[in-house]
C-alpha cells in the first residue's frame, strides 16, 4: 500500500518535528511510535495526536506541516515520475525511524533528504527555514 499525498505531508512533518527535538521521548510515546513504525499505513493517522502530546513536539510538527504545504506550491518541485518512489522511499525512512529505540535520535542521525528538498527555495534553507 503506498501513501496517498495527505499521509506524505503527514509523515515527512512528523519526521521533521522529530529532528527537531532537544530530548528524547517520554518510554510510553516511543512505545507508541514503535507500534506504528511497524504498521505505519493503517496507523499514520495517530502521528498528529501523538504530536499534540508535547508542546514542543507539536509545535515543530505544526511549523513543518504548514512547510510542507507550502512548499508543495511550487511549480515544477518534484517529477511525476518519482512520486511514487519518493513516498516508498519516505515510507521506509520513517518505518525506520519509528521502530528505533529513540525515534529522535535515529530521526537526527538519519535526516530524511528526498527528492522535494532538492527543489525547496535556497534562501529558506539557508535561514534555516526549508
Amino acid at each position: 500500500m503506498s501513501l496517498n499525498p495527505q499521509q506524505e505531508k503527514i509523515l515527512q512533518a512528523f519526521v521533521s518535528a522529530l529532528e527537531k527535538q532537544d530530548e528524547s521521548l517520554p518510554v510510553g510515546l516511543q512505545k507508541q511510535l514503535n507500534a506504528i513504525g511497524q504498521n505505519l499505513e493503517a496507523r499514520i493517522v495517530e502521528l498528529p495526536t501523538i504530536a499534540a502530546s508535547l508542546p514542543s513536539l507539536n509545535q515543530a510538527y505544526q511549523v513543518a506541516l504548514s512547510d510542507t504545504q507550502t512548499d508543495k506550491g511550487d511549480p515544477g518541485a518534484t517529477l511525476v515520475s518519482t512520486n511514487q518512489d519518493r513516498r516508498t522511499e519516505l515510507r521506509e525512512h520513517a518505518a525506520q525511524i519509528l521502530t528505533d529505540s529513540d525515534p529522535v535520535q535515529a530521526a537526527q542521525r538519519n535526516k530524511y533528504r528526498g527528492l522535494g528538498q532538492i527543489a525547496t527555495n535556497p534562501l529558506k534553507r539557508f535561514f534555516g527555514r526549508g
